[in-house]
């Protein structure tokens, strides 16, 4: 619950820094994701269903906002007629499927590498923050059920294209949630894909 507070506080002490801002932006954006790394154990497939919403004021250098994003996550993999073990050794045979939903709250920064009034702004993305996610096995009688709070980073590289008040954006994306408790470490690159919008 601590490392909780204390990224909400981090991105709450962001906004009021960029209180003085030269412009806000706001971003809508979806994103299909590929598993990578040890969570290819327990999804390996492509899942389409990424969201992801941030706001971000400018600093006064014009090219780098601050801000903080929500974003949400579902994963499913449906792994065939497999034997799992249970946590209190028993044994179950049946259909598997494995899924996962994520919830992430992160601090944000982006540096973009052209002056952001022209039409087509390339730019890289940090993320950092944390996320709740909830991780289970399903085999048509018995789910097996491991879920709590982990550290999660990403990084991003893109381009918005449009003009002064709307743009699409295309991105290219890593998240890293690591290993916690029960929970298997968390990687998946992406492809996104969003509107913005301006407001100087």
């Amino acid at each position: 619950m601590k490392k909780q507070i204390i990224i909400v506080i981090t991105v709450l002490l962001l906004f009021a820094y960029s209180s003085k801002a030269q412009g806000k932006v706001g971003e809508f954006s979806w994103q299909a994701s590929l598993p990578s790394g040890e969570f290819t154990d327990f999804i390996d497939k492509v899942n389409a269903l990424g969201l992801n919403f941030q706001g971000r004021w400018y600093l006064k250098n014009d090219r780098t906002s601050v801000g903080g994003s929500l974003s949400y996550f579902y994963f499913q993999d449906k792994r065939g007629k497999q034997t799992i073990t249970t946590p209190e050794g028993g044994a179950f045979t049946g259909d598997i499927t494995n899924f996962t939903n994520i919830y992430g709250l992160q601090a944000i920064i982006q540096q973009d590498l052209k002056p952001k009034d022209q039409k087509t702004v390339p730019f890289i993305r940090a993320g950092a923050g944390g996320a709740y996610q909830d991780q289970r096995t399903y085999t048509g009688i018995y789910e097996l059920q491991n879920d709590g709070f982990q550290f999660m980073g990403n990084a991003e590289a893109g381009v918005r294209i449009g003009d002064k008040v709307k743009s699409v954006v295309l991105a290219a994306t890593w998240h890293i949630l690591p290993a916690s408790g029960d929970m298997v470490s968390t990687s998946f690159f992406g492809i996104k894909l969003g509107v913005s919008y301006f407001k100087y």
